[in-house]
């Protein structure tokens, strides 16, 4: 048998799927997939934009005080393992949606938002614990193995969260 390795981003536009339906649907993507809503890092990382956080499924982008308030979510609130940066060894999810440097940091960033597209609501295929799997996968073996046989690295990961967001 002969495996061949098509590429990630061949994904029809407007189309998501889940980890494992993306890698066959590499190979056909007709009648495949549903639309997603998702946002990119930038979007969540915007101030602009932190009202669309999900709140209510417990995903805060900044500290507020007094009655009725609650610490920034944490990394390390949502995924474990946890991701250490050298100046700050619990970051919040607000802080990682902007970090770069290395390719586990982009992976860090993308699970972030992918995270709460999924919380949200706007990523049907990639619910919550299939994020948070990701993460873990990857964090601890440098790769996530979306299906028996495929193994993704950082950039492809990342190619894949990306068809879940506009």
């Amino acid at each position: 048998m002969t495996l061949v390795s098509r590429p990630v981003l061949a994904q029809q536009a407007g189309l998501c799927t889940t980890p494992s339906g993306f890698v066959s649907a590499n190979a056909s993507t007709a009648g495949r997939g549903v639309t997603c809503t998702g946002h990119t890092p930038a979007y969540w990382a915007d101030p602009l934009n932190f009202g669309q956080w999900p709140t209510g499924a417990g995903y805060f982008p900044t500290k507020v005080t007094g009655p009725g308030g609650h610490n920034a979510t944490t990394f390390q609130d949502v995924f474990n393992p946890k991701l250490i940066l050298p100046a700050n060894g619990n970051p919040t999810l607000l802080e990682v949606l902007v970090l770069t440097g290395n390719p586990t940091n982009d992976v860090a960033r993308y699970v972030s938002a992918a995270v709460l597209n999924a919380a949200a609501g706007l990523t049907p295929v990639l619910l919550v614990p299939a994020v948070k799997d990701i993460w873990s996968e990857f964090a601890t073996t440098g790769f996530f193995s979306p299906s028996s046989g495929a193994r993704w690295d950082a950039n492809e990961i990342i190619a894949y969260l990306q068809t879940t967001m506009q």
